[in-house]
Formats: structure tokens, C-alpha cells, sequence
């Protein structure tokens, strides 16, 4: 299956909302105009001075303000993202992250469960297959503890190192390493030759991020070497990410002077992004695979190679989400995402409605993976 091959921490880690908010462009601090906000603070004087249940640790009365502010705005992708869940996304759409390497799940008990990586240091230091974790440099390690809060205990510069606690089952016996961790890529990019089709190939892209053009190329080369002809680009599920990362991507496969899209900030002047010279891949046999799922730089991608008529989108139609959004990085390493801009692709317009229909649709509004793969076989099969 389609995220079965893409390693389940980072499935945990990347929630479907950031991956449709996620941004595009990161601010590393705000200078906001002072506010007067005389009611705010009344409200907080009075809970402060009479309220009889204690009130909750900082800084969480102060994220509770942010939230329920946040949440006013007639803006669906805008959110707040404390501190821990801002940093892990950010390696994600970075491509890379110090850590272990190894895969964390959760078990029927709530417990963290280690499966180390091949070629890990987790695995060379001794860490088995299904270790339950409880301890991470002598903070005991409970069912209570948040596995976003967990995997950035683990994470940390490369080089340092980490001490962690396990149990092994059956008999629980516990263990204890020191790992020193190292920078290990995160793969926005699987690729495979089709089963019984030898001359298409499949390239499943999972996220947009910094270090996916480059891993494109890799999985082109190394499918070819393979003696691929044809390639199906598998943009379903993929919420989006960077947008820099979702241009460049488009460049790939479209020829000079092609417009990507246009894009429009409040009070600002359109601009437009365009092919320099023709892509690398301008030439190769493809066709893009899209679902409800594909949003946001997903979409310009499948959206800017459609409106030139390089390739065929096969599937259901995309979610439809083309506004752009900032996100301001705060004092205390959280984080605001706030829409900020509008973009569209060539032929369209900000006033429009968007979204992408395939050229070739499938029969049902939720078809499984393999109809919609054959649907890209039989097409590569006709020409």
C-alpha cells in the first residue's frame, strides 16, 4: 500500500493538517503593533485572582489565548503548532533530522516501540526489533508522555549523544545504550518497477520538501538503469509542503517559458513563475496520479503539467486548496501559520474556483490503488 512504505513515524509525526497548512516560506520572528486588548486582561486578572482550581502551567494558559485567537479568523488552514510539533515538521519538509534512526510506533498499551533502521546506529548499538522504550536520558518514559514529545527527546544535533532505556520482550528484561546520532534523510520519494510491466515504472511521491527534485532524479536514473520507458508520477495522499520545492519540481518536466503559476500577496502585485529552460525530464513518458488527497504544491505540480498538455492527470479530483501560507517561527520555537497569498495556474484566475479533474477519471469517487495504476498501464499500453 501506497504509506505502508513510508515509515509510519513520520506518517504519526506529520498530521493531516499541517500537511495541508504546511508552509511554504518560514519567518523566524513577528514585530506585531501593540494591542489593546483591555477585556483580555480583565478576564485573566479575574481567573488569576479568584479562580479556585489551579490554573494550568505556562505557557499553556498563554497557548490557549493564541488558539481560541487563531481560531476567530475566516481562515481554515490557519493554526498554531507548539513547539515540539513545529520542529518535527520542519525536519520533515527540511528532508533530514539527527536522530537514531529508528522506526516509532505505539502498541495497544500506548507504549513506544522501537524498530530500528538498517544500517542504524540504533541497530549497531544493540537496539532489537520491537524494544519498548522507557527511559530517554533518565526521563522515564510513560504510556501519559505525548510520542511527538518522545521523538524529540530522541532527535538532536548530530554527533551527540543519546542515552535510552528499553524492555525486551517476552521477559522485559531492560537494557540500556548510548547512541550517538547522525543525520539520517527522511525519503519524500519510493519508487518501484510495476509488477509485470517491466518497462513502467512508479514514482510515489510522499511529500514536497526541500530534498525532492533531487530524490525525482535519483529514482529517474535509477528506475532507466533498470530499463524503464514510461513513468507514473503517484501524487495521491500527498498534501503538499514547500512551495519552492513544489516549482521546482514542475521544472523538471516542463519546457521553457511554461508558466508554473501566478501568485498574489494582499496589497501586492501579481508575480509569475516560469520555466527558464526546458526540464531535464521535459521529454519523459509520464503521467500524474492524483486523489482528493492531492492539495497545495501537490497540486501545482499536477496543475502546471496539465495546463501545458505535457501529461495526463489519472484518478479522482484533487482537494482544490491553492492559497499560499506564511509560517512565523515565535519566541519560544513555536509557530502561527496564517494564509497570506492566492495562487493560480495559467488560464486561470484568484476569482475562480480551483481544482484539478482528471483527463482520465476512474469509474468510482474512491477507487482503490491498483485500479487506479492500471488505469496509467492501459494508458501507456494505447500509445
Amino acid at each position: 500500500m501506497k504509506k505502508e512504505i513510508f515509515i509510519s513515524s513520520i506518517i504519526t509525526i506529520i498530521s493531516l493538517g499541517i500537511a495541508f497548512a504546511a508552509g511554504f516560506f518560514t519567518n523566524q520572528f513577528i514585530n506585531p503593533p501593540e494591542l489593546e486588548l483591555p477585556v483580555l486582561s480583565q478576564a485573566q486578572d479575574i481567573i488569576k485572582t479568584h479562580a479556585y482550581y489551579e490554573l494550568p502551567n505556562d505557557p499553556a494558559l498563554e497557548y490557549g489565548m493564541i488558539y481560541g485567537m487563531v481560531d476567530t479568523l475566516e481562515d481554515p488552514y490557519a493554526s498554531f503548532v507548539e513547539p515540539i510539533q513545529h520542529e518535527l515538521s520542519q525536519d520533515s519538509f527540511k528532508g533530514e533530522f539527527g536522530g537514531i534512526g529508528s522506526e516509532v510506533t505505539l502498541n495497544e498499551n500506548n507504549q513506544i516501540v522501537l524498530y530500528p533502521l538498517p544500517e542504524s546506529p540504533a541497530l549497531e548499538a544493540g537496539v532489537a526489533a520491537g524494544d519498548i522504550l522507557i527511559g530517554v536520558d533518565g526521563v522515564e518514559i510513560t504510556p501519559e508522555i505525548d510520542i511527538h514529545t518522545v521523538v524529540s527527546m530522541i532527535r538532536g544535533p548530530e554527533g551527540e549523544n543519546v542515552t535510552i532505556t528499553v524492555q525486551r520482550p517476552p521477559e522485559l528484561t531492560e537494557f540500556e545504550f548510548t547512541i550517538r546520532r547522525k543525520i539520517f534523510q527522511l525519503p519524500s520519494v519510493t519508487w518501484r518497477v510495476i509488477e509485470g510491466q517491466p518497462d513502467i515504472g512508479l514514482i510515489d511521491i510522499n511529500l514536497i520538501a526541500s530534498s525532492t527534485t533531487d530524490e525525482i532524479t535519483k529514482a529517474v536514473t535509477e528506475l532507466e538503469s533498470q530499463g524503464v520507458q514510461f513513468f507514473i508520477l503517484d501524487l495521491r495522499g500527498n498534501g503538499g509542503g514547500v512551495l519552492d520545492g513544489g516549482i521546482e519540481i514542475a521544472k523538471l518536466f516542463l519546457e521553457d517559458g511554461d508558466v508554473i503559476l501566478y501568485q498574489q500577496y494582499k496589497g501586492a502585485e501579481e508575480q509569475v513563475f516560469t520555466a527558464t529552460k526546458d526540464g531535464v525530464f521535459s521529454e519523459l513518458p509520464i503521467v500524474i496520479l492524483i486523489d482528493q488527497y492531492s492539495a497545495s504544491a501537490s497540486e501545482i505540480i499536477a496543475g502546471a503539467i496539465q495546463a501545458h498538455d505535457r501529461a495526463p492527470l489519472i484518478g479522482v479530483p484533487s482537494f482544490g486548496k491553492n492559497t499560499i501560507q506564511l509560517v512565523f517561527t515565535l519566541d519560544d520555537l513555536s509557530s502561527i501559520h496564517v494564509t497570506s497569498a492566492i495562487w493560480w495556474l495559467e488560464g486561470g484566475s484568484p476569482e475562480t474556483s480551483f481544482q484539478l479533474i482528471p483527463d482520465i477519471q476512474a469509474e468510482t469517487e474512491e477507487p482503490s490503488p491498483e485500479e487506479v495504476i492500471q488505469l496509467a498501464i492501459d494508458y501507456f499500453l494505447e500509445q
